[in-house]
């Protein structure tokens, strides 16, 4: 965690962070953040088993606005589209003519556009991740010489 406090001290002119106890949040920062800007979050700790060790383990993906976004999307379009096909189902079991049943290709089509839509985000964001990527690995690449110094 100190190796992450240095490197953020450095103030990197792309990114800004953040250090919450053993988590730490990196976003894209400056005039390169836009809609599909990503957000890497990862957690530093101890490994439980081997005391000399130490755990990484992170998420790289869209900022909370977009991941919001989507499941409201996925949620609404695929909830009105349920109730309406179902509707429509329930008439035409019953002998009765429902062109309401086209709903079910529509929200279909919704949620492949949604999709495609995240797709196409997270093509943009692909230089972004790298950059957020970078820094971590700088921050778990490990310094040789330290390792190899004799003890005094």
């Amino acid at each position: 965690m100190d190796k992450v406090d240095d490197l953020l001290k450095n103030n990197p002119p792309h990114m800004k962070g953040v250090i919450a106890n053993d988590l730490v949040i990196l976003n894209i920062a400056g005039d390169e953040v836009h809609y599909w800007s990503p957000r890497l979050t990862f957690r530093v700790e101890e490994d439980e088993d081997d005391e000399t060790k130490t755990k990484v383990a992170g998420l790289i993906g869209p900022r909370p606005p977009v991941w919001t976004l989507f499941m409201f999307i996925y949620f609404f379009v695929g909830t009105v589209g349920f109730f309406i096909s179902t509707f429509a189902l329930s008439k035409i079991l019953m002998g009765q003519k429902s062109y309401l049943i086209a709903a079910f290709p529509i929200t279909i089509v919704f949620m492949l556009t949604a999709y495609f839509a995240g797709k196409y985000g997270e093509k943009l964001a692909k230089d972004q991740m790298e950059i957020l990527k970078d820094f971590v690995r700088e921050v778990i690449t490990f310094d040789e010489k330290v390792e190899n110094e004799p003890l005094a």
